[in-house]
């Protein structure tokens, strides 16, 4: 089998050279597929030539090139896998999904997506393209558990979705002695008793389409809680591990400096620039800490192999690695939380406590990141695939079917050909029927892409493409509701709602993947991000020796609770009612009627009635005003605060 990788960049992405090798040693022919300079001049390509692996330039993705040099790009990645007569395209990143899922599209060849990180599904706009562009993979691969469950809820149908991470080098990553950390930290400059914090990470400018304005890593987030660790008597070095990424990565990581150097602390913070090697800094290091706003595992997989615990945000598929045992596990940009579990950190270092954690996080990256085993995994996935479609009932016709059945029901407002649609004779008195009131546009919706299905259904021997149709008008349904109606979707999809709740941008994913385990009592309000997980993904570390094993439970919210953005409710919560959860709280266990809680884990800071005379306090008192009168009564009342800041200081969080 011929297997062609295509990724967006050669400067970062190492971790698919143990693919790259692992497809070799099964006998399989691959090739490499980089933009240009860097299928030459990247050190993704120097390695590969080193190991005899073939890189080539790749014509697409094209980096700034405008649509029609896109375009054109793609074509010209089309003819270059058929000539080389690639049976397999493995493609990363998401720039590089969008043009080789293009490039391949009504060709034999076979394509698997391998999503590294989540970061592009935090943006509405592509997460909606996403939930139909993802149906051109024949594999979709998650790096993490919540990569795939995300996927699964944008309705990835779980026969073409695994999950594998990357992994680490369990051999090259793994723990030290006293004596070789005494000698590391002699080596990095660093005394045998301070308390050293290492975040090994690079400084990515702010995304335009993805939380504009914050580096996805976080490092305002940190530095703000450094500072507030020193404030409040912490000792010690943190260091900053990690280069810019790019020119503009380099001006943001120098405007941050810039900005930190004001901070409390600001002395005890190192800057160091990106290196080959980063195993002497977890050697030296007392605790990892990763600030991102969203991610895989990150770097906490290379800390966890080296037997070093994390104090990690709850982004992504952290929580899967970190966790009471492993670590400390805090809210999204929540400094304060940070501040705090440095301090806790700091203070037990040298305790027994500290010791299990460096065993628990070592035997966790065992179970969940063992790279040669993983590798393998990843080759027999693409093996599967190639095989599951080479036997595709019908061949190339069947496919012209399903494609001619989504042309059908593209829309909620999709008609059925008219060869094939039914014939309708108007009602008498239709045409003096303007008076009459009107459908509801969700019922003619929903007619609309009913008659496209049905019209399908007539035809004969089409009762395939009808199957398939229908599945796309659901979609196209679900679709509708979640812009038009989140209350209607939520019930559509299985939640048990009361009366008169308020769902405020919720996604396909806001539910997870067992909505009809989820109740929500009457007046409940639910912010964006917020996210209900009813299984616990990390018992799929044992699914090896357990093949059965599945930890579900439902969740209960009582009436009159409020669940602030970027909230993550666990399995088996119960919440009482009269509760505030606030903003980028973990929910993990039961929650008291009539309390606040915050943090992550979540626990009870105050009472509610406390809470709302505190509210009313600092109420600007706008509540019935509209927009245009409340925005000229803020920028007056604040307009002190607003001209006394700087233009360019970047935002203190938490």
């Amino acid at each position: 089998m011929k297997i062609a990788t295509l990724v967006k960049t050669g400067d970062g992405p190492l971790w698919i050279i143990p693919h790259v090798l692992a497809a070799r040693a099964a006998g399989d022919q691959v090739v490499v597929l980089l933009p240009a300079p860097h299928h030459r001049d990247s050190r993704v390509a120097r390695e590969l030539l080193a190991q005899g692996v073939e890189v080539l330039e790749s014509p697409a993705p094209c980096r700034g090139a405008g649509p029609v040099a896109q375009l054109a790009g793609i074509l010209r990645l089309r003819a270059m896998l058929r000539e080389l007569g690639v049976d397999v395209v493995h493609y990363h990143l998401y720039a590089s999904a969008l043009a080789a899922r293009l490039a391949a599209l009504g060709t034999p060849i076979t394509r698997v997506h391998m999503v590294a990180g989540p970061l592009y599904l935090d943006n509405g706009l592509i997460r909606r393209a996403e939930r139909v562009l993802c149906r051109l993979d024949h594999l979709l691969i998650a790096s993490s558990g919540d990569i795939g469950s995300r996927y699964a809820a944008l309705g990835v149908p779980e026969h073409r979705l695994r999950t594998l991470s990357y992994g680490v080098d369990l051999d090259r990553f793994t723990p030290v002695d006293d004596d070789a950390r005494h000698e590391a930290r002699t080596a990095l400059g660093l005394t045998a008793d301070e308390f050293v914090a290492v975040c090994v990470a690079y400084f990515y400018p702010p995304k335009r389409l993805v939380r504009p304005g914050q580096g996805v890593k976080g490092h305002e987030v940190l530095l703000t809680a450094w500072a507030r660790f020193v404030e409040r008597g912490g000792q010690g070095t943190l260091i900053l591990l990690g280069g810019g990424y790019g020119e503009a990565g380099e001006h943001y990581r120098e405007r941050l400096r810039t900005w930190s150097a004001t901070l409390p602390g600001a002395d005890q913070v190192r800057w160091v620039d990106s290196v080959t090697d980063v195993r002497p800094y977890y050697a030296a290091t007392d605790i990892n800490v990763v600030s991102s706003w969203s991610e895989s595992y990150g770097a906490g997989g290379e800390a966890s192999a080296c037997g070093v615990p994390s104090v990690s945000t709850a982004a992504g598929g952290l929580p899967e690695l970190v966790d009471e045992e492993t670590g400390w596990l805090v809210g999204l940009g929540d400094a304060d939380a940070m501040a705090t579990a440095l301090r806790e950190a700091a203070a037990a270092r040298r305790t027994p406590a500290a010791a299990r954690r460096r065993e628990a996080a070592r035997r966790r990256a065992e179970a969940l990141l063992d790279r040669r085993a993983l590798s393998h995994e990843v080759v027999a996935a693409l093996h599967d695939a190639a095989r599951e479609r080479s036997s595709f009932p019908g061949g190339p016709r069947r496919r012209a079917a399903v494609a001619w059945s989504m042309r059908a029901v593209r829309g909620v407002t999709a008609v059925a050909p008219a060869s094939v649609a039914p014939r309708v004779s108007p009602a008498p008195g239709a045409a003096s029927a303007r008076g009459l009131t009107a459908a509801p546009p969700v019922t003619l919706a929903r007619s609309s892409i009913q008659a496209a299905v049905h019209g399908l259904a007539a035809v004969p021997g089409a009762g395939r493409v009808g199957a398939v149709a229908g599945r796309v008008a659901r979609v196209a349904w679900r679709t509708y509701l979640l812009r038009t109606d989140p209350v209607r979707y939520a019930r559509w999809i299985g939640v048990r709602l009361g009366a008169d709740c308020r769902l405020i941008e919720i996604t396909a994913a806001t539910f997870g993947t067992e909505p009809y385990l989820i109740r929500l009592g009457d007046r409940v309000g639910i912010a964006g991000g917020v996210r209900f997980v009813t299984h616990d993904g990390a018992a799929s570390r044992m699914r090896r020796r357990h093949p059965d094993i599945d930890v579900v439970a439902p969740i209960v919210i009582g009436s009159d609770t409020i669940i602030g953005i970027n909230a993550i409710i666990m399995p088996g919560v119960t919440i009482g009612s009269d509760v505030v959860v606030a903003a980028g709280a973990v929910v993990m266990r039961d929650v008291p009627p009539g309390s606040l809680v915050a943090g992550a884990p979540a626990r009870v800071v105050t009472d509610v009635a406390s809470w709302e005379e505190r509210m009313l306090a600092r109420s600007v008192g706008t509540g019935g005003m509209s927009p245009r009168r409340k925005r000229e009564v803020f920028l007056e009342r604040f307009a002190g605060e607003l001209d006394a800041g700087r233009d360019d200081a970047p935002v203190c969080y938490g």
